[in-house]
């Protein structure tokens, strides 16, 4: 089995993602249809999860890659079609393959809208390719199959 590689990002190294709030980032659910004409906590939670990944990316070494591990959203004030959003992902934490990052969502006036954390882990490709490959779910998919 390969080696887990080691993250080498400082804390307090950033990535910023901008974003103009369009209707698919609105509030609508599969089966209950339209809800709210605002920004969705789960397109804020995704794009807290982009902004992450997007520092990751600034430091993974050739042959890692990242897959996220948990994602935690408060979202404090609406944002409506139309409206500029920065988030802006912060590393607070590296341990071992495990990168943490503190997250916030503003506005164009500087509200903050949201903030939260996510958890990426890095492993050798080949490894999360093993766990989650076309292969890793044939194996699943002939595993559930009666013999």
């Amino acid at each position: 089995m390969p080696d887990v590689p080691a993250l080498d990002i400082p804390v307090g190294a950033t990535a910023t993602l901008e974003l103009v709030v369009t209707p698919e980032l609105t509030v609508h659910f599969d089966e209950l249809g339209p809800v709210h004409p605002v920004y969705a906590t789960y397109s804020m939670a995704k794009h807290f999860e982009e902004a992450g990944r997007k520092l990751l990316l600034q430091y993974l070494a050739p042959g890692s890659a990242g897959i996220g591990r948990s994602v935690a959203v408060e979202h404090l004030g609406p944002s409506w079609v139309g409206d500029t959003v920065t988030v802006v992902a912060r590393c607070t934490e590296v341990s071992g393959n495990r990168l943490t990052c503190a997250c916030t969502a503003t506005d164009a006036e500087g509200r903050e809208l949201g903030r939260g954390t996510t958890v990426q882990v890095v492993l050798p490709e080949e490894l999360l390719e093993a766990r989650i490959g076309p292969a890793a779910r044939a194996r699943r998919d002939g595993a559930a199959q009666p013999r």
